[in-house]
């Protein structure tokens, strides 16, 4: 029926027809379509009807709103969790963990356990943050929680928009994109909000712990892990998802759609995606995003640091965590700016980090199509 109707063959599944209906921005849906699918929802939990009604506003399409297959915060946040003193932390160096800096402190947060919740509230350095990962698409995004409309706190709505997680911000019900940031649909929609995207580093445990030796670490909740089923060794969640699909739009076969990239995103805007492993082969890079002259520095572990460079030109220091400018100065890389070399004749101000972070292309391109994609150059013959 659905092949008569588009005059065209597709995969004979739902979301190969959700996909059908992104490509076709111009078919709006019937009068009472939100309402529609809050009651279809509402089988799931019954609390969509708050989140989904007719009149509701939204800035995508609700057409492309999929479930995910569990209930409103079906996925357990963590608020607050435990943490301890990096000597105190039950962590193996090689432990893959993402590094969150505030306020003057250091946190890690091991990717383990983030992969089955998904979603952590917390405060560092009396910063109100939330640490939001969308295992689907492979991106953990950092945001400040302040925003006009008060601090908020997120769970995980149990519904998606092309392959990404949207949030839902427990104050109001609204939701939210994880890679964007957006409110998208509910009242904080009407007022455009979008949260602030912070820096956060995917590295090893040892390698953070060495360069943040006062840092803290989330401590696992082992009650949690067994009253939900969870297991949080490393790689686990990956093996219990595996396969698990969901419609995507726009594609691109500029890189393959699993493909890591690092994503640099300006404060005004403007953004561009950076292959890993070719990234990580340069080692360092001297660039521009949107007409802004960056830096961006790789760990031996693939830690990527973005940073403003002014209008220096940097290679790598004599030392670890240092760079060297263009007049031989060395500057230390530090986890929120560039310092520049003390008892010059100028005094030079830092240079600060910029957000930045890790996806899937497939996820990033849905969301910025737009946005620029670095190639490295290639070899002279």
């Amino acid at each position: 029926m659905l092949e008569s109707l588009a005059g065209e063959r597709r995969e004979r599944s739902y979301y190969a027809w959700v996909e059908h209906v992104a490509e076709h921005p111009e078919l709006p849906p019937l009068p009472g379509y939100a309402s529609f699918k809050a009651s279809l929802l509402a089988r799931i939990d019954r609390r969509y009807a708050q989140v989904l009604f007719d009149g509701v506003p939204a800035r995508i399409r609700l057409e492309e709103v999929v479930s995910g297959g569990v209930p409103l915060e079906g996925i357990p946040a963590l608020d607050r969790p435990p943490h301890a003193p990096a000597a105190a932390a039950r962590l193996r160096d090689a432990e893959a963990v993402l590094g969150v800096a505030a306020g003057g402190a250091y946190r890690a947060y091991p990717l383990a356990v983030l992969s089955w919740h998904e979603m952590v509230n917390d405060e560092v350095g009396g910063e109100p943050l939330t640490l939001s990962f969308c295992t689907l698409c492979g991106s953990a995004v950092l945001y400040s929680t302040r925003t006009p409309a008060g601090t908020l706190t997120f769970g995980t709505s149990g519904l998606l928009y092309r392959s990404n997680k949207l949030m839902v911000d427990r104050q109001t019900l609204s939701l939210w994109s994880n890679l964007t940031g957006e409110a998208v649909v509910g009242r904080l929609a009407a007022e455009e909000l979008r949260l602030a995207v912070l820096p956060v580093t995917r590295t090893t445990w040892g390698e953070w712990r060495a360069l943040h030796p006062e840092t803290t670490a989330m401590v696992p909740d082992r009650e949690t892990e067994r009253r939900f089923g969870f297991d949080y060794r490393a790689g686990a969640a990956d093996r219990a998802r595996s396969g698990v699909r969901f419609p995507v739009w726009p594609r691109s076969d500029a890189l393959p759609e699993k493909e890591e990239i690092y994503a640099v995103r300006l404060p005004g805007g403007a953004a561009k995606a950076y292959p890993l492993e070719a990234l990580i082969a340069a080692g360092l890079l001297n660039d521009a995003v949107g007409g802004e002259p960056v830096v961006l520095v790789v760990e031996a572990s693939g830690a990527v640091r973005a940073f403003r460079r002014g209008g220096h030109q940097f290679a790598a220091g004599p030392e670890p965590g240092t760079l060297r400018d263009e007049a031989g100065g060395a500057w230390k890389v530090t986890e929120e700016a560039l310092i520049p070399p003390a008892g010059g004749e100028t005094a030079e101000p830092p240079l600060p980090r910029l957000p930045g972070h890790l996806s899937f292309w497939l996820g990033w391109h849905a969301f910025f199509p737009q946005a620029e994609l670095w190639k490295p150059a290639l070899p002279t013959p």
